[in-house]
């Protein structure tokens, strides 16, 4: 079963996410707290992250920065993803593999999630 680490600090996107994924046969880790994401990532070892760029304290860019600059963390692929869509414009700059937009359509929101999981 793929593991997918979702961050979001808004914790009823977070459920709602979570119900999706484990619906879909996902083992989800859902966190609404950033501080958590180091201990969660090395502890769960997720196939794919699913980050919130504004984790209020901190830029989901830079944390997807700092998981693609560490050796053990690197090759996660991680999905950003934000009510506002220009900052989906700047994943590149952070190596994440996508951005999805939300309020998400079901249908993309898993299609992605399936084309970068490991």
């Amino acid at each position: 079963m793929k593991k997918i680490l979702v961050a979001d600090d808004d914790t009823d996107i977070l459920t709602l996410v979570k119900m999706t994924l484990d619906l879909q046969g996902f083992n989800v880790d859902a966190i609404s707290n950033w501080k958590d994401i180091d201990d969660h990532v090395r502890l769960f070892d997720p196939d794919l992250i699913l980050l919130d760029i504004s984790l209020g304290g901190a830029d989901g860019r830079d944390i997807c920065k700092k998981i693609k600059q560490e050796a053990a963390t690197k090759h996660i692929p991680v999905i950003l993803f934000s009510a506002n869509v220009e900052m989906g414009e700047s994943i590149h700059e952070c190596q994440a593999e996508a951005f999805i937009a939300k309020p998400y359509e079901l249908s993309h929101f898993l299609q992605t999630i399936r084309l970068h999981i490991n």
